[in-house]
């Protein structure tokens, strides 16, 4: 039988172009189900005698072979499928028995790095950057408050390959901010910022994202999603308008929680939340405020290039 992979294996080589890419195909496919013991290959003059060993006319096999290379292409996207939907090992693991896979709507980090995707110049949602005030859009209900994640006792730890941490946040009630551009899930945030151009998003709850901030709608598997609250929001607003002088400027990896998904803890007071991790110069508030934990552990922060000296 020829399975999905010898097909794609003679797709690959043969690119399912040219004359006689058809025939190729045919002989790539047969070579590679039929091999000598040892696991030696067919030779290139055995493999031309393929269509006629078979004794079936070459227009035939071609049109054999094309429907298994359909079978072996819908069997691959099932089995993509069905790959997708289990948690990958190290980037959806979380303490606690929490774990899921999506962590953004479209899924996919190569979308989010797509610098034609970035929501800013200044890279992808997930590094949190902050323009001006009006970029925090006022929403009501139960939220995860991650911007003071990341030392103990409410650690943010890097997963294995650094591009996620699990953040142990605080969960409350009432009024909190989205950065818009930062919201994690792309239909939405489009949504959001050609609302807002036309609309005052500044009263609670008008913007759209806020109606897709619970059950599951914004991040599928999330209970709860990361936003700001009013007091942070508040500092960073002055920071920009009136800077203080407690902004600390950082540069390394840090948790963009901003709408990350998030599952409460049987505390009730606290959820596991898997922020996306951004390597890059970045801004906390605050005298104490440190930029390097030590341990794995990562700080949950924000960006404002405005307030970065290293940009012109």
């Amino acid at each position: 039988m020829v399975t999905p992979f010898c097909v794609l294996n003679a797709m690959m080589t043969t690119g399912i172009l040219g004359q006689n890419a058809v025939y190729t195909l045919i002989e790539r496919a047969y070579a590679c189900t039929h091999t000598r013991k040892g696991g030696n290959e067919m030779k290139v003059s055995e493999r031309s005698l393929v269509p006629s060993a078979l004794g079936l006319p070459r227009w035939m096999m071609a049109k054999i072979v094309l429907g298994v290379v359909m079978c072996g292409m819908l069997w691959t996207a099932a089995a993509a499928s069905l790959d997708a939907a289990v948690p990958q090992r190290g980037l959806s693991s979380f303490s606690h028995n929490h774990s899921w896979s999506i962590h953004f709507v479209p899924n996919s980090q190569s979308f989010w790095d797509f610098s034609k995707n970035w929501t800013t110049n200044y890279g992808p949602a997930y590094r949190d950057t902050v323009l001006e005030p009006s970029n925090f859009l006022p929403c009501e209900g139960q939220f995860a408050l991650c911007f003071h994640s990341g030392p103990e006792p409410l650690p943010c730890k890097l997963t294995h390959d650094g591009r996620f941490a699990n953040c142990t946040c605080d969960v409350m009630d009432g009024e909190n901010y989205v950065l818009e551009t930062a919201i994690l899930n792309y239909p939405v945030y489009r949504a959001t910022i050609d609302a807002c151009q036309d609309e005052d998003c500044q009263v609670p709850d008008t913007a759209p994202v806020c109606k897709f901030l619970t059950n599951g709608k914004l991040i599928p598997g999330a209970q709860v999603i990361s936003t700001y609250d009013p007091e942070l929001t508040t500092n960073i607003r002055n920071e920009i308008t009136a800077p203080t002088g407690l902004l600390k400027n950082c540069d390394g990896p840090f948790a963009g929680c901003m709408t990350a998904p998030c599952q409460p803890n049987k505390d009730g007071a606290t959820a596991q939340c898997l922020c996306p991790v951004f390597w890059g110069h970045f801004q906390l508030v605050g005298e104490d405020a440190e930029c390097e934990l030590g341990d794995d552990l990562v700080p949950s922060a924000s960006y404002n290039p405005y307030l970065d000296p290293s940009v012109p």
